[in-house]
């Protein structure tokens, strides 16, 4: 035997010995740690473009580092590596660093890292099973697109009565007890049993050395991670393992379901739960989380919304009331608007994107559903006192708290200096939509600047609202014209408007029937009467409030201002215009303001008028990202039918919930979370074809948005949008705002200059070239205008930075670029024309 051939046999023994990763392995400090909302780990390590990165872990401090959990492509600076399970300390991580040009194989299978990454679900760099057909399983699921094509849901499934009605997807480890253990996501449409499809794949099924079960969705019930919807683990016909076989079942589980965010479970049935008792001490003292069958029809008794905490004075409050920013309010029904306060309960379930949910949002205060509070001692002995109140995820915590601590808790978190809302009064006509431009919005407003930029990005006629924006100048001079500034200034330095929240009310109520009856200039009247008549002749003018604090970065204002509807037998414009006027000084907005320290005076109403939309079948909200389940790459949308308000809910309704893939690879591009309690059966208010539309808007509306707020690239920006299927089945979308956890560095201005995709000729006719600086695109996609995907081409290099497209195929019309850059976590998109 040669030296050479000696040291080939022993290298990998020494390696393994010795804990030495391999020659193309660097371990790297990690340079910081912490833990999110979610219970996940972030590590973040100093990295580069050249290089991905292992994450291994150790279950005791003194063990050695032998699983990997996660597998990250570097960024230049920094990048954060997480997992998909729960935290340890950080003394349980270790980091690996690798060079993308000279990959090593994590899972020793034969096939280097960056390929597996690449060629994910069918392989993956931590499973060492061999490709199967994507028809019958895979390795991997990347996605909860892919858990949907795996999943089956039966009625009665035989001897495993806790799959009943539920989707599941069934897998299988051979080699379990070797270093190299093999995954198979099974295809559970096509294999009924874990041995019809191990026959399949030409695997021995028979033995200890095989772990059979299935992975199981409840989308109603609380996770470890404070959100609805977890997924569960468990074995053939609910039988139980020894805790070091489910604890490395659960690890390498979860590991290829990169998607997961510390929302696996095992699963706990009367079948499992002797084997569970004898270990019970280890799986407490472990990460792993349990979940028993007897928990899944208790129903949901608390779900942490927003979790944060604050101080206030805590007391239960009728519809009819309206809060103190310094109040903890306990509701039984959900308010159709909220001011600003210190906390909030509700005993009925609220929606995520409920103004109420939106409102704790925006002020970082704690925001929580509790069945029966008024049942619980703890909640009704604290009523009617100051409290310290704190959400979390999975409890609350609710104390007496002395006056000292309320005062000192509002003194930090108030602004330190006088705010002043964006005002330009250069503006001094009503203009059509399409003549107000994304930076006018200092001059009627976001809600109608944001309104009018939409009609510009090439969406179909009809899909965004026509109309016209008043400016700020009407607002102003309808003030001074009747000397309202000064009766408003007089007002608030009345001693007892000071002092007397009640007195404060009933002041604010005066002051807006003034505002209410007060005349305009008869100028202002020939301008909006000239609006009116440019209306359709039998149009009813929906009139919105689009003031300068509201819809802004950092601060949405949702539900602070009124809206009204001109109803054709109602006469002048001028009626609606002035009520629209009169809710910028309702209390709720007026309090806000004062919070925050607005200028009241500087505080402007635009109007932005629209036809109505009546007799609407359904209406939505949705968001360019999911700020609920934390999935990647989809938008997450809320739908109901009618006019029952996504916003507003009515009490027991619950809407239609979907995760959207951002980008439709396969048949069905989505997952239903909830179906609507107003809709029979599981039909969906967002068919097929709506669900196309809307990705497609979102998808621009994002990506236009970005560049506006100087947001590229940032993970914390996305879009806010209301929709509405209109009675003859059209979908429009009616406002775009940012979402509240997006807040601005810097004004927004146009002309930012970042990576773009270039496309020319255009409008194209057999080709169009495509280029992106700057950006390596590892997929380029061809999208219509309702979002289905026509083409798309994939590439490892730099090929598709500067590409050639043909285009003989397409017919005549307006379609979608997308671009996904190497870590597949931003997007590119333009529009072009195909002659």
């Amino acid at each position: 035997m040669t030296k050479k051939h000696l040291i080939t046999i022993l290298f990998p023994l020494l390696t393994s010995a010795f804990g030495i990763p391999g020659l193309r392995a660097q371990q790297i400090p990690i340079q910081s740690y912490s833990v999110d909302a979610g219970g996940q780990v972030r590590l973040t390590v100093n990295s580069t473009a050249d290089h991905y990165y292992l994450l291994k872990i150790r279950h005791q401090p003194d063990a050695d580092f032998q699983l990997p959990t996660s597998m990250t492509l570097g960024q230049a600076g920094t990048t954060t590596l997480t997992e998909p399970m729960a935290h340890y300390p950080l003394e349980h991580y270790q980091v690996l660093e690798y060079p993308v040009s000279d990959p090593a194989d994590s899972d020793g299978d034969g096939v280097d890292d960056i390929t597996e990454y690449y060629n994910m679900p069918i392989q993956g760099p931590l499973n060492a099973a061999v490709p199967v057909d994507l028809n019958i399983g895979t390795a991997v699921i990347d996605s909860f697109t892919t858990f949907q094509k795996l999943s089956i849901t039966k009625q009665h499934v035989q001897w495993s009565e806790f799959l009943d009605g539920k989707g599941y997807v069934k897998f299988i480890i051979v080699d379990f007890h070797t270093d190299q253990p093999k995954l198979y996501f099974i295809d559970s449409y096509a294999y009924d049993l874990h041995d019809d499809f191990a026959k399949a794949v030409g695997i021995d099924y028979l033995g200890d050395n095989v772990k059979k079960g299935q992975i199981i969705y409840h989308p109603t019930v609380l996770s470890n991670n404070g959100t609805l919807g977890t997924f569960t683990f468990n074995y053939s016909n609910g039988h139980g393992q020894d805790f070091e076989v489910v604890q490395k079942c659960y690890e390498l589980l979860a590991a290829n379901m990169p998607f997961i965010r510390n929302n696996l479970s095992y699963f706990i049935t009367e079948r499992n739960e002797d084997e569970y008792a004898r270990d019970q001490a280890l799986f407490q003292n472990s990460r792993i989380p349990i979940l028993f069958e007897t928990d899944l029809f208790a129903g949901i008794d608390y779900w942490g919304l927003n979790q944060a905490e604050g101080y206030g004075y805590f007391h239960q409050i009728s519809l009819e009331e309206i809060p103190g920013a310094r109040d903890i309010v306990l509701y039984e029904t959900l308010p159709n608007s909220l001011p600003r306060v210190g906390g909030i309960m509700t005993s009925v379930l609220q929606t995520p994107l409920s103004h109420v949910n939106l409102r704790a949002i925006q002020s970082n205060i704690p925001n929580a559903f509790i069945r029966d509070p008024l049942a619980v001692d703890s909640i009704v002995q604290l009523l009617d006192h100051y409290v310290y109140y704190r959400v979390e995820q999975d409890r609350y915590v609710i104390r007496e708290a002395s006056l000292e601590e309320v005062n000192n808790w509002y003194d930090d978190i108030r602004p330190k200096e006088e705010q002043t809302p964006p005002l330009d009064l250069s503006y001094t006509s009503i203009l059509p939509l399409d003549d107000i431009a994304f930076e006018m919005y200092d001059g009627f407003g976001a809600k109608c600047a944001n309104v009018a930029t939409m009609r510009t990005f090439g969406f179909p006629d009809g899909t965004i609202p026509d109309g016209f924006g008043v400016p700020f100048y009407f607002y102003r001079e309808f003030m001074e014209y009747n000397h309202l500034f000064e009766a408003a200034e007089a007002m608030i330095k009345h001693p007892d408007f000071k002092a007397d929240r009640e007195v404060r009310d009933e002041m604010l109520k005066d002051f807006r029937n003034k505002i209410k009856d007060a005349e305009m200039p008869p100028w202002m009247l020939d301008a909006l009467g000239a609006m009116q008549n440019a209306f359709p002749t039998g149009t009813s003018i929906r009139c919105r409030s689009s003031s300068n604090n509201e819809d802004l970065p950092g601060f949405n204002g949702a539900g602070l201002y009124t809206s009204k509807t001109q109803h054709l037998e109602e006469g002048h414009i001028s009626k609606s215009i002035r009520q629209v006027y009169a809710s910028l000084w309702n209390l709720r907005a007026f309090e806000e303001r004062e919070f925050y320290k607005v200028d009241h005076f500087a505080a402007s109403m635009g109007v932005l008028c629209h036809p109505n939309y009546e007799d609407e079948k359904a209406n939505g909200v949705g968001v360019s990202t999911d700020p609920i389940y934390n999935t990647d790459n989809t938008f997450y949308l809320n739908t109901q039918l009618g006019e029952d308000l996504i916003t507003n809910p009515e009490a027991n309704s619950i809407p239609e919930e979907i995760l959207l893939d951002r980008i439709a690879v396969g048949k069905d591009g989505y997952i239903v979370i909830q179906h609507s309690s107003l809709v029979p059966g599981k039909e969906l208010i967002m068919q097929e074809h709506y669900l196309d539309q809307i990705r497609a808007y979102l998808t621009v509306i994002h990506e236009k948005f970005a560049v506006l707020y100087h947001a590229v690239g940032q993970e914390n920006f996305a879009m806010d949008i209301e929709y509405k299927i209109t009675s003859d089945d059209r979908l429009i979308i009616k406002q775009a705002r940012p979402w509240a956890f997006y807040l601005l560095n810097d004004t927004p201005v146009v002309g930012v200059d970042i990576p773009e995709l270039k496309v020319f000729p255009n409008p194209a006719g057999e080709f169009i070239h495509v280029k992106c600086e700057d950006c390596l695109l590892t997929e380029l996609s061809i999208s219509d205008i309702r979002g289905r995907q026509l083409f798309r081409r994939t590439s490892n290099d730099s090929s598709l930075m500067n590409a050639s497209l043909q285009l003989d195929q397409l017919p005549p019309g307006t379609y979608i670029l997308t671009g996904i850059i190497h870590n597949k976590r931003h997007y590119f998109s333009t529009q072009f024309v195909k002659q």
